[in-house]
């Protein structure tokens, strides 16, 4: 963090050889299976808020790579926040895209089609809670459902009584 811009890198399933049973050829079900022991993902993302009274607006991107598929995808997203008086609400919309097409055939040939996802948010924090809904909208030809993907999240802030720096940055202890 740098007063109101933040970056962040983190690297998921970062230990080698998950040995998971979903992942591995000692399948007892399937010996022949592809192993999959690698699903390690690279993420980085960037953001800055602006804004130092109720209103904050936080504009941030997130970059992310799945090392074994070589899957690519850029996150685009915006948040709005307002002070109220028990705490804090807030809203958004991220758009997903990959990178990387996937090939489909159709009645008269094969086509290509990137993954799109649509992601309205809405939050709130209150006291130490914070509870949150999105619900993603994959666009395109070929998607895994007719509708969307439901998201509630409810969190709590350990520790963090009150505000520690003047900056609406994330606290990243």
């Amino acid at each position: 963090n740098f007063q109101e811009f933040y970056t962040h890198f983190a690297v998921t399933n970062a230990m080698t050889g998950s040995k998971r049973n979903v992942y591995y050829r000692d399948r007892q079900d399937n010996p022949d299976q592809l192993v999959i022991d690698n699903i390690r993902r690279y993420l980085i993302s960037a953001g800055y808020v602006f804004g130092k009274s109720e209103w904050q607006v936080e504009p941030s991107v997130l970059f992310q790579l799945t090392e074994f598929t070589k899957e690519k995808t850029m996150d685009i997203n915006a948040k709005v926040y307002k002070d109220v008086d028990f705490g804090r609400i807030w809203g958004g919309l991220s758009y997903r895209r990959s990178f990387d097409g996937a090939q489909f055939q159709t009645a008269t040939g094969f086509g290509e089609q990137r993954l799109q996802l649509v992601t309205p948010i809405v939050g709130a924090n209150i006291n130490n809670f914070m509870v949150s809904y999105n619900y993603s909208y994959q666009m395109g030809d070929i998607r895994f459902d007719n509708g969307g993907f439901h998201q509630i999240t409810i969190g709590y802030d350990f520790g963090q009584t009150e505000r520690k720096y003047d900056c609406y940055c994330p606290a990243a202890n």
